[in-house]
């Protein structure tokens, strides 16, 4: 028996039971007609296709596999979700953090340095969340510690003068 489909807006046919099964594209709502039917009807509606569509999902995803091309294998393992696309790295501010314990506030500027070293692992381990979290910390505490040394800086001089 010959069947026609249609894909795409493309009618394709004649073709027998087999080649309209490896058709790419082919699928239960695809339209299917063979001699014999009054007009064009979902795969499966026809009675030669129906126990097709009914096979437990497993049976279905290994044939599916079966039919693909092996030189493309999937990035992750069936069954693990896809990852989301992923955002920029946050900025780790560990520069400006070394030179705010330097030059400003140590027990302040140490705190900073800390946040900044977590950002990057905390990122290539996917947690965006953390990682940006760490990043805002390691900016405020670096901005705490130049203002610590603003701060603390008159009153140094004026201690270092007064004690002369």
């Amino acid at each position: 028996m010959k069947y026609w489909i249609i894909i795409n807006d493309t009618r394709l046919g004649p073709m027998d039971l087999e080649q309209l099964i490896a058709t790419p594209g082919f699928g239960p709502e695809s339209p299917v007609w063979r001699e014999g039917l009054p007009d064009w009807v979902s795969a499966r509606n026809l009675p030669e296709l129906a126990d097709r569509f009914t096979q437990p999902v497993q049976h279905a995803y290994n044939q599916f596999r079966q039919q693909q091309q092996y030189w493309q294998q999937p990035t992750y393992a069936p069954g693990m979700p896809q990852p989301a696309p992923q955002e920029p790295m946050p900025s780790t501010y560990l520069a400006w953090a070394i030179l705010s314990t330097i030059c400003c506030c140590i027990p302040t500027g140490v705190i900073a340095i800390i946040y900044a070293s977590r950002v990057s692992p905390l990122y290539i381990r996917g947690d965006i969340y953390g990682s940006r979290r760490a990043s805002e910390k390691a900016a405020l505490w670096t901005i705490i510690s130049f203002v610590a040394g603003l701060i603390w800086t008159p009153f140094s001089i004026i201690w270092s003068l007064l004690t002369m």
